[in-house]
């Protein structure tokens, strides 16, 4: 089994260095979400991801309930849209066919009937498994996952180099954000390479 890496919460050229150099598919960009210290601006996310190679990994831009205004201005960009808001499944469909973009839904999880939740999705191309407390290092509740195959599904929430071997046990798809930094908002280049390591012993 190969794993599959999103690094999200980017925001510096070294950082995204790293992250391609290292293996990570998947680079993720925080965009206008003021609240998160992770935050870039939209003309900043197109100024970043402007010379990186389409080939070697996909551009995300992470939002929370987007509108079309926004949309509009990164979506030469990214090729995915991570969408952590109350968006509908039609709401899903309404942005993939207006610009023909892939959608990550994110599903917050608290307790096991919140998994629910992963049928109601059929228009997202993929989803993302995390605790209600977006960005806030909350380590994802791995026991609610016992009875439930989550393989083809990104999974979030406090993950780092301590814990990745268990959280791979339930899918090789994984999202990684503050357990990569040094303070908030501040990518560790060494702990970007330690970790991409760690995946690789037990993937």
């Amino acid at each position: 089994m190969s794993a599959t890496i999103k690094i999200c919460g980017l925001r510096d050229k070294d950082a995204i260095d790293a992250a391609i150099n290292f293996g990570a598919k998947y680079l993720g960009f925080v965009c206008n979400y003021p609240k998160s210290p992770r935050n870039v601006s939209p003309y900043k996310l197109v100024e970043i991801t402007n010379n990186l190679p389409d080939s070697i990994a996909y551009k995300v831009a992470v939002l929370v309930d987007p509108d079309d205004g926004l949309i509009d201005t990164i979506k030469n960009s990214v090729d995915f849209l991570q969408l952590h808001g109350s968006e509908t499944d039609e709401r899903i469909l309404d942005i993939k066919r207006k610009f023909n973009l892939n959608i990550i839904k994110a599903i917050k999880i608290k307790t096991e009937a919140d998994l629910k939740q992963i049928d109601s999705y059929t228009n997202a191309d993929d989803l993302l498994l995390d605790t209600p407390a977006m960005e806030k290092s909350e380590l994802f509740n791995f026991n609610l996952l016992d009875n439930t195959n989550i393989s083809s599904y990104f999974l979030a929430g406090g993950i780092n180099i301590d814990n990745v071997a268990q959280a791979i046990k339930f899918t090789s798809k994984l999202d990684i954000s503050s357990g990569l930094e040094s303070e908030p908002g501040v990518k560790d280049l060494e702990k970007i390479k330690n970790f991409m390591k760690e995946v690789k012993r037990h993937a």
